[in-house]
């Protein structure tokens, strides 16, 4: 198979799983962008024979020490009352 065609394929898998987290609520769509972002920059600067730079992940601790996101399943904005009868 192809080097690119493996490449597109494992980004389209890529963001199938961050867009399905996302549903679930158990990301933000920020941290599956920001995701996305790194793995598209991965790829296309991945050449055969030279295996990715691979950055330490950040501890849970130092995630979940920044700003609180608000929880995804509340919706950001107040539903409108339903129109009076």
């Amino acid at each position: 198979m192809p080097d690119k065609l493996k490449r597109t394929l494992l980004g389209a898998v890529i963001a199938v799983a961050l867009a399905a987290a996302v549903s679930y609520g158990l990301i933000t769509q920020q941290t599956a962008d920001k995701l996305q972002t790194e793995a598209n920059q991965t790829l296309n600067e991945g050449q055969p024979g030279s295996p990715p730079q691979q950055q330490p992940a950040p501890s849970p601790e130092a995630q979940n020490s920044g700003n609180p996101q608000p929880n995804p399943r509340e919706p950001t904005q107040p539903n409108p009352a339903p129109a009076a009868r």
